[in-house]
């Protein structure tokens, strides 16, 4: 019998690394150079400095490439503070100075308002806060690692994990829990079934949510109630049926000046407590109603907004797509003492306008939707006329394209704030006050 056989053509030789100097960082944080007339990516760098590299990725529009060596550094360098700091998908701002983050941050956020010919806004106003030890909110992702698993955070551009045993950016009670947590989890036998834990640092200690499918067997039940009752954590199960507690030593609150904030592992906090508050007093002052004015609260949550407002004297109207979170968010009020915080559901995709609640008339109001931003509500916003309106917004893309909205609807920016709720990231938070002209 005659054996056929195709002769293995030799893989091409790798690419000799490229030395090249960095003219920028674009809104991503990435270092931009030029390669063969078009633009390279490389993740690390600082404006400046001369860096050699290994080319990823080519397209006839761009090159991207990974850090191999930093021949010449920019005097700006700092040494990152997490080991991790190349391969997790989170913190990749590291190596450059928080004054100096902001500066690139605002740089972007300004370019996004002037593709939507907004270029003339005012001075934004910053607040920001502590660069490590700030996270009271995170999810670390859950791997099977050989017959155990890995525990951490995704990898830059990828659905790899990147497996942590601490992290410089939590809340120091969460990042002690990534070892002990994961000697947890390679303990049960249940791990083709497990999703993710979501780790909160609440007033009186930390909640733990564990995302699973299926039903887990009762001897893993029996292993996490005992981790739980031995670190005094409170522990909560989510599987496709819904959210059930398994241990709940303490109330779960977060304190808001005065204020106690219910919650329950799943429902959406800010992330950085102390810009939370400062955030929240910068939105009242800006607002400025007057004593007794009423004040209408859209995307309201479980009231971050609302209750300090109902607090200051204010009449508020809290409304919230969620059920769920309308419930929390009257149980809030009651345990406050805020009756003056009224809580409703409704569809704000749709007409609001002639809602009961609508009707009672808002000179200010104050909206703070998520990343996808208000873009079907703004029409009936206008329609509503406040004289001030404040958008607070996690994601200035959306924020500039909802602004024209209004703009066109006869209104000002006039003011502008920018908020570092995630130092170290490219990420950026805003806040800009509407004015009726």
């Amino acid at each position: 019998m005659v054996q056929f056989f195709k002769v293995k053509k030799p893989s091409a030789p790798a690419k000799a690394p490229l030395d090249i100097r960095i003219i920028e960082l674009n809104g991503h944080g990435m270092g931009v150079a030029r390669h063969q007339g078009k633009p390279l990516f490389v993740a690390g760098v600082l404006p400046g400095e001369e860096v050699r590299v290994q080319l990823t990725a080519q397209t006839s529009r761009y090159a991207t490439a990974s850090l191999q060596k930093v021949i010449k550094p920019s005097p700006d360098r700092l040494k990152p503070f997490c080991i991790h700091t190349s391969d997790c998908g989170g913190c990749n701002l590291q190596q450059l100075p928080l004054v100096s983050q902001r500066e690139l941050k605002q740089k972007a956020v300004l370019s996004l308002f002037g593709r939507h010919g907004m270029t003339d806004l005012p001075e934004p106003e910053w607040l920001a806060g502590e660069g490590q030890g700030y996270r009271r909110v995170a999810r670390l992702a859950i791997r099977r690692q050989g017959k155990g698993v890995a525990l951490g955070f995704r990898q830059s551009q990828s659905h790899e994990l990147v497996q942590v045993e601490s992290c410089g950016v939590l809340a120091p009670v969460l990042s002690k829990l990534i070892g002990p947590l994961r000697q947890l989890l390679n303990r049960l036998g249940s791990l083709r079934l497990l999703g993710h834990i979501e780790l909160y640092d609440a007033a009186e200690g930390v909640a733990l949510l564990l995302r699973h499918k299926g039903n887990l067997p009762a001897a893993d039940l029996d292993i996490l109630l005992a981790f739980a009752q031995e670190h005094g954590l409170a522990l909560f199960l989510q599987d496709d049926t819904g959210r059930r507690p398994l241990h709940v030593p303490f109330p779960l609150y977060y304190q808001l000046s005065n204020l106690t904030l219910s919650f329950t592992p799943g429902d959406f906090i800010q992330i950085h407590g102390t810009l939370n508050e400062a955030m929240v007093q910068q939105a009242i002052d800006w607002l400025a109603p007057e004593p007794g004015m009423p004040v209408l609260d859209l995307f309201c949550g479980i009231g971050n907004f609302s209750l300090p407002l109902a607090a200051a004297g204010h009449p508020v109207v809290g409304v919230e797509g969620v059920m769920e979170m309308v419930e929390q968010a009257r149980g809030n009020a009651e345990d406050n003492q805020l009756p003056q915080a009224r809580f409703y559901r409704a569809d704000l995709a749709a007409d609001f306008t002639r809602e009961p609640w609508a009707e009672e008339g808002f000179s200010r109001v104050l909206i703070d939707p998520g990343r996808a931003g208000a873009e079907q509500v703004m029409p009936y916003l206008a329609k509503l006329s406040p004289e001030r309106l404040l958008y607070v917004s996690c994601n200035p893309a959306t924020l500039a394209r909802d602004s024209e909205v209004l703009l066109a609807a006869g209104y000002r920016i006039s003011r502008f704030g920018l908020i570092d709720m995630f130092p170290h990231t490219p990420h950026c938070e805003a806040m800009a006050l509407f004015e009726l002209t």
